[in-house]
């Protein structure tokens, strides 16, 4: 793999399109360092550290982006969500930024390591998206005799939101 970097001519925006200056932040988080980008892998184990039982050398495994602190309030009261200290690769909130997993080689806690036997990788790595997808239709439950419902900005098409349609095709919404 070659990394290369060179300038190159700005286009002028034709009909429909705009010009986007990225500023190298989410909000009031900013990148501060180079950073390697990626969240949900699929990834085979190759070695393990001390004490790390349940994975062994070759298996496939589906790492969630998200590591908890396991020591909060809410880890200790397993509400996971709500971990004070959670931390996400490819993450520049934190400094020093917490790096991606778009990498060859990745050094994962076992507790984020899910085994995904009879998966292919592609299916491993959207294990997470397809959780948050199955969690938002338990959630939906009340609505699920209306018209289909998504939250979030339409302009965002990276939100969550916009991978649960092919879910909902096993359980169409039907009409009030």
């Amino acid at each position: 793999m070659t990394l290369r970097i060179q300038d190159h001519r700005v286009e002028t925006p034709g009909p429909g399109e705009v010009h986007y200056f990225n500023h190298g932040g989410f909000g009031a988080i900013r990148l501060r360092e180079p950073m390697v980008l990626g969240h949900e892998v699929p990834g085979h184990v190759t070695g393990r550290g001390a004490g790390v039982i349940g994975l062994k050398a070759g298996q496939l495994v589906a790492v969630p982006p998200s590591r908890l602190c396991g020591a909060c309030r809410y880890c200790r009261e397993a509400a996971n969500n709500h971990c004070l200290n959670m931390r996400f690769f490819g993450s520049a909130k934190p400094f020093p930024h917490v790096q991606g997993a778009f990498r060859e080689v990745l050094v994962a806690h076992a507790a984020q390591c899910a085994p995904a036997a009879g998966f292919s990788a592609g299916e491993a790595a959207m294990a997470k998206p397809l959780a948050v997808c199955l969690q938002a239709a338990r959630r939906a439950a009340p609505f699920r005799h209306r018209r289909r419902w998504r939250s979030g900005p339409p302009w965002r098409p990276r939100h969550p939101g916009h991978r649960c349609p092919t879910r909902r095709r096993s359980r169409p919404a039907t009409r009030p």
